[in-house]
């Protein structure tokens, strides 16, 4: 009777230690470097076709971050994390940028929110043009390949929108801000009510909350990593966050002002921060630790 307690304690013993390794094994960001001369960005965006990312420039006074002035932009990073190009695609007169925001990659283009405009250019740069507008406050963009997504933030409502210009609505939590997809799954965030959510693309079923609003202030960005690990950003919590699959914890990755829409290099690991009251991009390398 003695050996078998002592078997089944030995057991139990190396259940409990191989399990404490696995709840051990998490997220850290370690920092690379830091880019400066941008003028209030708000989002990055990396292209894995041919590695740079792409900034998007609100050239604003701080909290004036919605109104019709033709001053926004859009910059190019280099692999080496050099800005290569500041003013990529500009604001003209026959084509004006007010405060560009979230960014996503779809068929060849490059999206980009304009206030209450959803633009687009091609990746030379060329042939900016207006694809869908009437929105109150567009601010994220997300692709799932076929169609491209726009979270409306003040009005609280997330649209698909086709390549001929048509909008669908989903059903979305108030102030959405961030969105992206994870294979055919899509999470949100919403900035006002502090919490993540899974969202239904169909638009049949309400979003689902992750029960994490007490971590968070004002959540701007997500992402999804290969493991199911969310990322995300609390833009006045002044934090960049990681989320385990499960969404039982949180772990802060970095702490750094204002970060908004970040852009993520998968092949790589890098992140792109940019802190938006600080003219700068923050560029983190994602490890796992042991």
């Amino acid at each position: 009777m003695m050996k078998t307690k002592l078997f089944v304690m030995s057991v139990a013993f190396l259940l409990a230690v191989a399990g404490c390794s696995d709840q051990k094994q998490q997220w850290r960001a370690d920092p690379v470097t830091t880019l400066s001369g941008f003028k209030v960005p708000e989002c990055a965006l990396y292209d894995p076709a041919n590695g740079l990312v792409y900034v998007s420039n609100m050239d604003c006074n701080i909290g004036d971050y919605w109104t019709d002035d033709s001053k926004g932009y859009l910059s190019v990073v280099g692999k080496d994390h050099s800005i290569t190009t500041e003013r990529w695609v500009d604001s003209q007169p026959d084509a004006p940028i007010h405060e560009p925001k979230g960014m996503c990659l779809l068929g060849g283009h490059l999206y980009f929110n304009d206030n209450t405009r959803l633009m687009r250019c091609t990746l030379s740069g060329e042939n900016v043009e207006v694809v869908a507008s009437d929105f109150k406050k567009a601010n994220d963009l997300a692709s799932d390949g076929q169609n491209v997504w726009v979270s409306d933030t003040e009005a609280g409502k997330i649209f698909c929108i086709s390549a001929n210009g048509d909008k669908r609505e989903i059903k979305s939590p108030a102030a959405v801000n961030g969105i992206t997809f994870s294979g055919d799954k899509m999470f949100g965030v919403s900035w006002d009510l502090h919490e993540m959510y899974e969202l239904d693309p169909s638009g049949e079923k309400e979003p689902v909350p992750f029960g994490l609003a007490e971590h968070f202030t004002n959540l701007d960005a997500i992402e999804v990593l290969e493991d199911g690990t969310f990322i995300v950003s609390d833009f006045t919590g002044n934090k960049i966050c990681a989320i385990s699959p499960d969404r039982a914890n949180v772990t802060t990755l970095a702490e750094l002002t204002t970060p908004a829409d970040v852009g993520l290099n998968r092949k790589d690991g890098l992140l792109y921060v940019p802190q938006l009251t600080q003219a700068k991009v923050a560029v983190y390398r994602l490890r796992k630790t042991q």
